[in-house]
């Protein structure tokens, strides 16, 4: 019996909010450094999203080869949650800078996706965000957006 699967819906899923992030990506606010630095924030996000819109893009068509799958209550609820706190996290970057929400999202998201853990999420939670953070404000250079709070973070 044919039918959707998984990985064609979740395929899809990404494709539209990689092409819904791809699209804000043009706002007016990210405008005005691409003016003074030829290169402005969204540069390299650009960059992971068009990879991200095409990945995605091969997962739905060859999800859509597949066999279907039955769809369990469980199942939805569990991915309805990892999208709602996704996008939490996504527009709590603007009020809150870029590391207290990945710290909060970090830890989060293993017990969504039924990790149980708590040490393990908890080093991951510690660890992860501030070696992104470093990586990008250090190494490459690309500052992330800062906490009103903590004017270093």
């Amino acid at each position: 019996m044919a039918g959707v699967s998984w990985a064609s819906v979740i395929g899809g899923l990404i494709f539209l909010t990689t092409a819904f992030l791809f699209n804000h990506t043009f706002a007016d606010a990210y405008q005005t450094s691409v003016l003074t630095a030829g290169r402005g924030p969204v540069f390299f996000p650009r960059i992971i999203l068009a990879a991200m819109a095409v990945l995605s893009l091969l997962v739905t068509l060859g999800g859509l080869r597949e066999q279907g799958a039955e769809f369990r209550r469980s199942e939805i609820l569990v991915v309805v949650i990892a999208i709602a706190l996704t996008g939490a996290y996504i527009f709590s970057i603007d009020a809150a800078g870029f590391l207290i929400p990945t710290l909060i999202f970090t830890f989060l998201m293993p017990f969504v996706l039924g990790y149980r853990s708590v040490l393990m999420a908890l080093i991951l939670a510690l660890t992860y965000p501030l070696a992104i953070w470093y990586l990008f404000n250090e190494v490459f250079l690309i500052i992330l957006p800062s906490s009103p709070w903590f004017e270093a973070f």
